[in-house]
C-alpha cells in the first residue's frame, strides 16, 4: 500500500484536514522536474549552471511550504498538549480537594474521640439529618472519584490519539523528503531539512507524551478505588469499574448492522402501510371509520413511546457529534455505556413489530381476512372481539421489549429514570438537579401522548365487540371513556406536568434564597409554566369561547418561544448574525478555571450535588455578567432550530386544548391529534440538544460550580483550509476572545 493511502487510513476522521498535506506535497514535487534529471547533477549550483534558476526556486518554494505544513502541525501537537495538561491540572485540583475534605473529617473524627471521655455527660447519638447528610456526601465523593476516573480515561484518549497523530505526520515528514532526494537526485532533505525540521516542530520529541502519562498514572493511583494498585491508568480505569475508554463495545458492529436491517424492513412496510390505508375498503356499507379508528389510541402509545427512543438515540447522537457532554452535565453513571446505538437498535426493532402488527390490523379489518367473533352483540356484521388482539399484543411486546434485559442498559438505570421522574412528580420536597429539570421539561411536551393513555385504557377494558353507543362517543370526543374521564382525568394530565415544573421553579428560587444568591429568574420561568397551564384551563373552562381562549394561547406559546431562543438555548445577536471578528470555538482544554482561592472540596460537593455557592455569580455568568464561550453548532443550525422551534410552538399549543374544539371530522381529528403530538416530541428533543449545549458552555442554571466539562481534546477543531488558496503561516486555531 502506498503511504498516501496508508495516511488516510490511518486519519482520524474528526482531525481529517490537520495533517501533512502529503498527496499536495507530492504533487507538487512532481512538478519540480519537467525534464528528466541526469545522476551527475546533483547539487544546486549544477543547476544553476544548466539554467535552471526557475526551478532552484521552485524547490527552495517547496521546501519552504514542506517546513511551514510541519511546524503548523507541531503547533496543533503543543496546542493539544496544552490543553490536555490543563485538564489534569484541574483533575489534580479536584483530587486535591477531595483528599482535604477526607483529612478535615478524619481529624475532627480523631478530636471527637479525644474529648469524649472528658466530657461527664454521655454524648447523644447523631441525628437522622446529620446521619443522612453524611450517606450523601460520602456518596457524593465515591461518584466524584469515578467522574475524576472518567476524566482521566478522556485525557489519556486524548494523548493516545494526539501521539498518533505526532508520529504519523513524523512519518509523513520523513516519507515526502525521502521522495524529494530520489526525485530530484538530491540529498540536503534527509540530511539537512529533516532533522532541522524535526528539532523545530518537536514532532520526535515523544517525552512529552511520557511525562504527561506519568502525571496520569500517578493521578489514577489516588482514588480510593485503586487503593494498593501500582499499574498504568488503563488497569485503574478497569478496576473502577469503567472499561476501556474509546474502545467500541463487544458487538457494535452487529448492532450497526441490525440497525441498518430493522431501518429498511420498517422504511418498506411503512410505504406499504400508507399503500393499505389509502386503498379502499371490501364492502363499504359495513365499514365503520369510527369502529375502525377506535384502537388508535393504543396504538399512539406505542407510537409515542417508539417515537420518544428515536429522540433520545438523536439527542445521544448530536450531543456526541457535537462534544456535549451530555452524560457529565445530566450526571449519569460514569459506568453507564448506554449509547444513541442502543436506542436506536431498540427502537428499529420495536418499529418494525408496530407497523407490522399495525398493517396486519388494517388488512383484518378493511379486508376482513379472518372470521368474525360475536359479531351480532357488535355495531354490525364487520364487528369482532378478535380485533382486540392487535393492540394488545402490540402492548405488551413493546413493554416487554423495553423491560427486557440488557447488558448495556441495566435495571439501575433504567429505576435511575423512574426516581428523575418520581423527584419531579414531587418537586417542593426535593433539590433540583439539571437532570429533574430536563425530565419535568420533557413531561410537559408528553402531555399530549399521556392523554391517550386513559383513552387507550377504555378501549381495552371496555366490552367488545363496541356498540353504537361507544362508537358514538368515539365520533364526538376521539375515545370511548365516560365523562368523568373526559371531564377531569384528560384536563388533569394535562396540567400536571406544567405544575410540576411550575413547583419546580419555586423550589429553585427557595433554594437560591437560602444560599444567598436569590435569583429572581427561577420565578419568570414559574410564570412560563403558569401561563401554559393556563391554556388548559381555558380550553376546559370556556372551550366554546375561542376568542379567550386564542388570546392565552398568544401569550403562552410567545412566552414559551422567547425563553426557549434567549434563556435555555442562550441565543444572542452574536450567535445569530454574523460579526466582522471570527466565530470563537472552544478550545482543547478546559472551558474555564476556578478562581485560586476556591475552595476545591467545596467545589466538588457543589458539582455532585447541583447546589450554588456564594462564588457562583462569578464563575458561571448566569446573570450575564460574564461571556460565554463560543457555540459549538453553526449559525444555520441555530437559525434552523429557532425557526422550527417557533413553528413547532404554534402547534403545540393544540395539544393542550381538546381536539373536538379544532375540527368534528373525526378522521382529520385523529390525524391532527397524531401529528401534533408527535410534533411536539420532536420539537423537545431539539430543544434538549441545544439546552444541554447551553448548560455545558455557561453553566446558565447554574447546577455546577465550575464552568469546566471535561470533553474530548478535538472539541472546536476546525478542517484546516487548503494549502493552494491560504497562508502557510497562518495558525491553524483561531484564539478565543475572553
Amino acid at each position: 500500500m502506498k503511504f498516501g493511502a496508508q495516511l488516510e487510513q490511518y486519519e482520524l476522521p474528526e482531525w481529517r484536514g490537520h495533517y501533512m498535506p502529503y498527496k499536495a506535497l507530492k504533487k507538487a514535487l512532481g512538478r519540480l522536474t519537467p525534464q528528466p534529471l541526469t545522476e551527475e547533477v546533483v547539487e544546486a549550483d549544477q543547476l544553476q549552471r544548466r539554467g535552471s534558476e526557475e526551478l532552484l526556486l521552485a524547490e527552495t518554494d517547496w521546501c519552504g511550504r514542506v517546513s511551514s505544513e510541519a511546524l503548523r502541525v507541531g503547533d496543533f501537537v503543543n496546542r493539544g498538549l496544552q490543553g490536555l495538561d490543563d485538564q489534569v491540572h484541574q483533575l489534580s485540583l479536584m483530587v486535591d480537594g477531595l483528599r482535604t475534605d477526607a483529612d478535615e473529617e478524619y481529624i475532627l473524627e480523631i478530636k471527637d474521640e479525644h474529648a469524649g471521655p472528658a466530657n461527664p455527660e454521655p454524648s447523644s447519638p447523631k441525628s437522622a439529618d446529620d446521619k443522612k447528610k453524611k450517606r450523601t456526601k460520602d456518596k457524593d465523593c465515591q461518584d466524584m472519584e469515578i467522574r475524576i476516573m472518567e476524566g482521566i480515561g478522556r485525557v489519556m484518549e486524548g494523548m493516545q490519539n494526539l501521539r498518533s497523530f505526532a508520529e504519523l505526520n513524523h512519518a509523513a515528514l520523513y516519507k515526502i523528503l525521502k521522495k524529494h532526494d530520489k526525485q530530484l537526485g538530491l540529498q540536503n532533505g534527509l540530511t539537512f531539512l529533516f532533522p532541522k525540521i524535526v528539532d523545530e516542530s518537536r514532532l520526535g520529541d515523544m517525552s512529552r507524551f511520557d511525562a504527561l502519562h506519568t502525571k496520569l498514572r500517578e493521578l489514577s493511583l489516588l482514588s480510593s478505588h485503586t487503593e494498593g494498585l501500582d499499574a498504568s491508568p488503563e488497569v485503574a480505569r478497569l478496576a473502577a469499574g469503567l472499561g476501556f475508554k474509546g474502545s467500541a463495545p463487544q458487538g457494535s458492529s452487529q448492532n450497526e448492522l441490525l440497525i441498518s436491517f430493522f431501518f429498511g424492513v420498517s422504511i418498506s412496510f411503512l410505504l406499504s402501510l400508507i399503500l393499505l390505508l389509502w386503498l379502499p375498503a371490501r364492502e363499504a356499507k359495513t365499514f365503520s371509520a369510527c369502529y375502525f379508528m377506535a384502537p388508535f389510541p393504543v396504538f399512539r402509545v406505542v407510537f409515542s413511546v417508539l417515537l420518544g427512543l428515536w429522540c433520545l438515540g438523536f439527542i445521544a447522537m448530536a450531543c456526541d457529534k457535537a462534544q456535549i457532554n451530555h452524560m457529565f452535565i445530566l450526571r449519569v453513571d460514569p459506568k453507564c455505556r448506554v449509547t444513541s446505538d442502543w436506542f436506536f437498535s431498540r427502537a428499529s426493532m420495536l418499529t418494525t413489530l408496530w407497523i407490522l402488527t399495525f398493517g396486519m390490523y388494517v388488512i383484518d379489518y378493511k379486508w376482513e381476512v379472518l372470521p368474525t367473533v360475536w359479531s351480532k352483540i357488535g355495531y354490525n356484521k364487520r364487528s369482532s372481539v378478535h380485533f382486540l388482539l392487535y393492540p394488545s399484543i402490540l402492548l405488551t411486546c413493546t413493554f416487554a421489549g423495553l423491560l427486557m434485559p440488557s447488558v448495556v442498559c441495566r435495571n439501575r438505570y433504567k429505576f435511575g429514570v423512574l426516581g428523575a421522574v418520581g423527584r419531579t412528580v414531587a418537586a417542593p420536597f426535593f433539590p433540583v438537579d439539571f437532570g429533574d429539570n430536563i425530565v419535568g421539561d420533557v413531561l410537559t411536551s408528553l402531555s399530549k401522548p399521556m392523554q391517550d393513555i386513559p383513552a387507550a385504557t377504555c378501549y381495552l377494558f371496555q366490552s367488545h365487540p363496541q356498540t353504537e353507543d361507544m362508537l358514538e362517543r368515539f365520533a364526538i370526543y376521539g375515545h370511548t371513556c365516560d365523562d368523568t374521564t373526559m371531564k377531569f382525568v384528560l384536563p388533569l394530565i394535562a396540567g400536571l406536568p406544567y405544575w410540576w415544573r411550575g413547583l419546580q421553579c419555586l423550589r429553585r428560587y427557595r433554594d437560591s434564597v437560602a444560599s444567598k444568591n436569590t435569583d429572581i429568574k427561577h420565578l419568570f420561568n414559574f410564570g412560563k409554566y403558569m401561563a401554559c397551564l393556563g391554556v388548559v384551563l381555558a380550553g376546559v373552562i370556556c372551550p366554546t369561547r375561542i376568542g379567550v381562549v386564542a388570546v392565552v394561547s398568544v401569550v403562552a406559546t410567545a412566552y414559551a418561544g422567547f425563553w426557549d431562543l434567549a434563556i435555555d438555548w442562550g441565543l444572542g445577536y452574536d450567535d445569530l448574525v454574523p460579526s466582522s471578528t471570527c466565530w470563537p470555538r472552544p478550545s482543547s482544554g478546559s472551558d474555564n478555571s476556578s478562581s485560586p482561592g476556591t475552595s476545591a472540596g467545596g467545589r466538588l460537593r457543589r458539582l455532585t450535588s447541583g447546589g450554588s455557592g456564594d462564588e457562583m455569580p462569578e464563575q458561571n455568568g448566569q446573570n450575564g455578567r460574564s461571556r460565554k464561550p463560543g457555540r459549538y453548532l453553526s449559525r444555520r443550525v441555530y437559525w434552523a432550530c429557532s425557526i422550527l422551534d417557533i413553528m413547532l410552538r404554534c402547534t403545540w399549543v393544540f395539544t393542550l386544548i381538546p381536539p373536538h374544539i379544532i375540527t368534528m371530522n373525526i378522521v382529520w381529528r385523529v390525524v391532527w391529534v397524531s401529528v401534533i403530538s408527535s410534533a411536539e416530541v420532536v420539537r423537545r428533543s431539539m430543544w434538549a440538544v441545544l439546552r444541554i449545549e447551553n448548560e455545558q458552555l455557561s453553566n446558565a442554571s447554574g447546577f455546577r460550580a465550575l464552568l469546566w466539562v471535561p470533553k474530548r481534546l478535538n472539541a472546536g477543531a476546525r478542517r484546516r483550509p487548503s494549502i493552494e488558496n491560504q497562508d502557510l503561516h497562518a495558525p491553524l486555531l483561531k484564539s478565543e476572545s475572553h
